[in-house]
């Protein structure tokens, strides 16, 4: 990796690459580019010195965020009808988010120094692992894995060892390149070759050995109202028009569970949900409402089993959404509409058991948590459910990067997934990551499929697990190598 390159190198190169890297994601999907987004970051940091590095790390994250995250100055805009006020929270993440890269190229300048790329990728999945798990601030948004959502063939290392490690290996291919670029010993990057070629070739042959087993017929039900910014009157006067005609689908044939979005009903305490329509029969149901209760409020999923009502609480709140953060310190956050009073969340995931199904559910947000549904995989559910209620970003970006989300979660656990949405996509999703069944956006309709359920595993969840940490302590120990090689070489 050459030490010249003059001001372009240093500056447009790392902030290209951060480009190539959002338009490699939804809703652009360009999901080839993921494999060398960055190879000009990797390239401009031979030579650097540490703040350099972070420098290079971090224009790479501006040129990421501004594209992957203009979704949020869209979604502001349209909230407070302000296009100043919609830009001021996106520039704010954008800056925060591009700090994430900066460590990245930190920790990772030292290892291209001595060579050592091997644990680059490491570093790269240690990265994302931190992000998504700082608490009451993570942000595991657009990991790199959901650039190959498309491909299902490539997705499964993240069942092996879940989504970070799968950034790892996608990482690992930018690493070849850039050796290549800076021609490397051609014994040294054969092996890297071989590893990265034998990863892909695993992949696919996992992919070509579906599960088997027990098969359940499920529905995804998309009311196709909006939920976000029709008043609520409006709201439930439609609800109660179309859900009761998509409940009706296929009453003359066997359903074992269809799935409503998130935010329909209301509920008090223990007491069943209050929605604008029935739910009855023998069909088992899941609908999400805010649950109030004596200590404050929920967002909860809501299970109809045939006969009795079951609830469990989400875990993960949205951050300026369901909960602010430093609330007191922030007067400025009332321009923004934002609601007065935070919701509550749970302590942990609460799977759920509807006849044969074990169904762990995910309201909205949970989904982009790969914890909340190992978590639910480790508690023996055989199918995931996502409710949501993504109407806020509709026509934004944001609602493509949710559904990806859905699709890791699925091949991480090996477990199909069902997700609805008020306004679509709302989808069915088999073991392997694909889209067996999907509805047009904007109208109520229904996607409907037989999938191949689960078998329960403790073992993988705990693999998952130990993956993520190894990421982490990657990150940590390539960070400390760096400091103590600076004292070394100090006179």
């Amino acid at each position: 990796m050459a030490k010249k390159g003059g001001r372009l190198r240093a500056i447009g190169f790392p902030f290209l690459g951060g480009v190539l890297g959002a338009l490699a994601l939804p809703p652009f999907n360009l999901f080839l580019l993921c494999f060398v987004s960055l190879v000009p970051l990797l390239l401009g940091l031979d030579g650097a010195s540490g703040r350099a590095a972070f420098a290079r790390g971090y224009l790479y994250g501006l040129g990421f965020g501004s594209v992957n995250i203009f979704w949020l100055a869209q979604f502001v805009t349209k909230w407070t009808h302000s296009p100043w006020l919609g830009s001021v929270p996106w520039l704010i993440v954008v800056a925060l988010f591009a700090l994430y890269f900066g460590l990245f190229a930190y920790a990772s300048q030292k290892l291209i120094a001595v060579k050592a790329y091997w644990a680059i990728p490491l570093v790269w999945a240690g990265v994302e692992a931190f992000r998504s798990m700082i608490p009451y601030l993570y942000f595991p948004w657009a990991l790199s894995a959901s650039a190959l959502v498309p491909l299902p063939p490539l997705l499964q290392p993240a069942w092996w060892f879940g989504p970070y490690m799968l950034s790892a290996w996608i990482c690992w291919i930018n690493v070849i390149a850039a050796m290549m670029m800076k021609a490397e010993a051609a014994k040294t990057t054969r092996r890297y070759v071989l590893v990265g070629v034998g990863v892909a070739v695993a992949s696919i042959l996992s992919f070509l050995a579906p599960p088997s087993g027990p098969t359940a017929n499920v529905i995804a039900a998309q009311p196709g109202v909006d939920l976000a910014y029709l008043p609520k009157d409006e709201q439930m006067r439609r609800l109660s028009e179309s859900v009761p005609d998509l409940l009706r689908v296929g009453e003359a044939s066997h359903r074992d569970l269809i799935v409503l979005p998130e935010g329909i009903g209301t509920a008090y305490g223990e007491k069943a949900p209050v929605l604008p329509f029935e739910v009855s029969g023998s069909t088992p149901v899941l609908v999400g409402a805010q649950r109030h209760a004596e200590v404050g409020s929920y967002q909860s999923l809501y299970a109809w089993d045939g006969k009795t009502w079951q609830y469990a609480d989400k875990v993960r709140l949205v951050i300026f959404g369901e909960y602010v953060p430093f609330r007191d310190s922030l007067g400025f956050v009332d321009s923004f509409n934002i609601p007065s009073g935070d919701l509550i969340a749970a302590t942990e995931p609460k799977t759920l058991t509807i006849g044969k199904l074990r169904v762990g559910g995910l309201v909205c947000f949970e989904a982009l948590f790969e914890e909340v549904a190992r978590h639910h995989a480790a508690d023996g559910a055989n199918l995931l459910a996502v409710i949501s209620m993504d109407d806020w970003y509709h026509g934004t970006g944001a609602i493509g990067n949710l559904e990806a989300a859905a699709v890791l979660r699925a091949v991480e656990n090996r477990l199909p997934l069902v997700r609805s949405s008020p306004l679509g996509r709302s989808v069915v999703i088999d073991a392997l990551g694909r889209i067996v069944a999907q509805t047009e956006p904007d109208q109520p309709a229904i996607a409907r499929a037989d999938v191949v359920l689960g078998q329960p595993s403790r073992v993988l969840p705990l693999i998952h697990e130990i993956a993520r940490w190894v990421a982490l302590l990657a990150l940590v120990a390539s960070i400390l190598f760096r400091f103590t090689s600076r004292n070394a070489d100090s006179p």
